[in-house]
């Protein structure tokens, strides 16, 4: 399928915000390691852009969906939001702190993801972090859902990982310190995450969940896995 069949104007209206966990998760990424210039791969509708400039940091986004761009140009300023491929980036080399990719690997094919962490890799300054989110192939539930599992659901996936298989792969493109368990903020207000009867608990209650799934040995196991790394 022609990724901009898919990728439409109805698609990109229902996709129009932001994830508060995975963006708070990177804002504290970016304090705890005192990063600053941010590139945001995929960028979508530009929230994410959007909010960490609000932060504070210096964040650029980049895009290949006409769609999401005009809407991502309108919430940015100019000059932060360009259209272009995940495999070609339009920057010099070691530019970047920081890059964040959410759900993208996975709608390049094989040799197109090896090219997507080359191009990561030569615009991160030294000892940069990547910060990858991506269905985990490995995921228990694709097991017992088979053709229902969520991924399969978008005909524009390309590839799959699981978390041995990116770690590896991260590993032979000059990565190191690669991690599945990430630390995440707490007290969040939206817990789309957990499951929906456990959304009503108490706040401490739901920390510790968010906790056992991002943060412990049950990160490996979720329907996606986040991944952070180091460039050597």
């Amino acid at each position: 399928m022609n990724n901009k069949n898919f990728y439409d104007k109805k698609y990109f209206k229902a996709h129009d915000y932001i994830d508060e966990l995975s963006a708070k998760t990177i804002k504290k990424i970016l304090d705890e390691n005192q990063l600053q210039k941010v590139l945001d791969i995929g960028c979508g509708t530009g929230r994410m852009v959007k909010f960490l400039n609000q932060k504070g940091f210096d964040c650029y986004g980049i895009d290949s969906q006409d769609e999401a761009l005009k809407k991502a140009r309108k919430i940015n300023k100019k000059g932060k939001i360009l259209k272009a491929s995940a495999i070609k980036l339009p920057f010099k080399n070691q530019v970047f702190d920081f890059v964040s990719s959410l759900s993208v690997i996975e709608h390049l094919t094989q040799k197109e993801g090896r090219q997507f962490l080359k191009e990561t890799r030569r615009v991160l300054r030294k000892n940069g972090i990547i910060f990858l989110i991506t269905p985990n192939y490995n995921s228990p539930l694709r097991y017992l859902l088979g053709d229902k599992w969520f991924a399969y659901s978008d005909p524009t996936h390309l590839y799959f990982y699981t978390p041995e298989s990116l770690r590896n792969l991260l590993e032979k493109e000059g990565f190191m310190n690669i991690k599945t368990r990430v630390k995440t903020p707490y007290n969040l207000k939206n817990h789309w995450y957990l499951p929906k009867v456990c959304r009503n608990l108490p706040m401490p209650i739901k920390n510790f969940l968010t906790y056992s799934i991002f943060s412990s040995f049950f990160a490996a196991f979720r329907d996606s896995f986040w991944m952070i790394a180091q460039k050597k």
